[in-house]
């Protein structure tokens, strides 16, 4: 659930804008001391649409819970859910709904010794919005030469983080055959968390 504060300066109305996941939802806080609100899709539509209650004016208790429809798609620019104010067509607010971050691909698909990864990567986290924080990487692998270390996912691999809210991938060259086990921690720019999710590849 996330919080949108409505506040007022010079004269001017302005809803916060926000981004969430899309498991979530979202709650209205008029800090408006003037004029009470109500965040609408449609301010035509009859009930239920959105944001079903209007929020007085300040103090005022805060918005029942409002469901966020889903957006064209899950991707910039059509993951924006733009509302009105029921009561003032002028007032606009931005909701920018991403994708659940999660893990993606744990058992990653065989791969070869001394041979790079197929392009672009294996993707191993999906979701959420960048930029990514990746710490905590840990590897063990087990095999006829078995190697551990922190700060690594593995002998010539590494995590790649993109840049356009698109997860994150695993590329490089693995240089041991064996049972590549790795571990690391994601955090997104939304303070989604992502805690030491096991991953483990073959090399043969």
């Amino acid at each position: 659930m996330k919080q949108i504060n409505i506040t007022r300066s010079n004269g001017n109305v302005t809803f916060e804008e926000v981004s969430i996941d899309a498991t979530e939802n979202v709650f209205f806080t008029n800090l408006d001391p003037q004029q009470a609100h109500w965040p609408y899709l449609d301010p035509q539509a009859k009930s239920p649409d959105f944001c079903d209650n209007q929020v007085g004016p300040a103090p005022s208790p805060n918005s029942s819970q409002c469901t966020v429809p889903t957006p064209k798609d899950l991707n910039p620019p059509n993951n924006k859910v733009t509302y009105t104010c029921k009561f003032h067509a002028n007032e606009q607010g931005t909701i920018n709904v991403f994708a659940q971050l999660a893990a993606a691909n744990q058992k990653l698909p065989p791969a070869k010794v001394n041979q790079p990864l197929p392009a672009p990567g294996v993707q191993v986290v999906v979701g959420g919005k960048s930029p990514y924080t990746i710490t905590g990487q840990l590897f063990q692998i087990t095999g006829n030469n078995p190697a551990s270390g922190s700060n690594s996912i593995g002998l010539g691999l590494k995590l790649n983080a993109s840049t356009n809210n698109q997860g994150i991938t695993v590329t490089g060259t693995p240089t041991v055959v064996g049972t590549y086990n790795f571990t690391f921690t994601v955090n997104d720019a939304m303070g989604r968390n992502l805690q030491q999710v096991q991953y483990s590849m073959v090399v043969s």
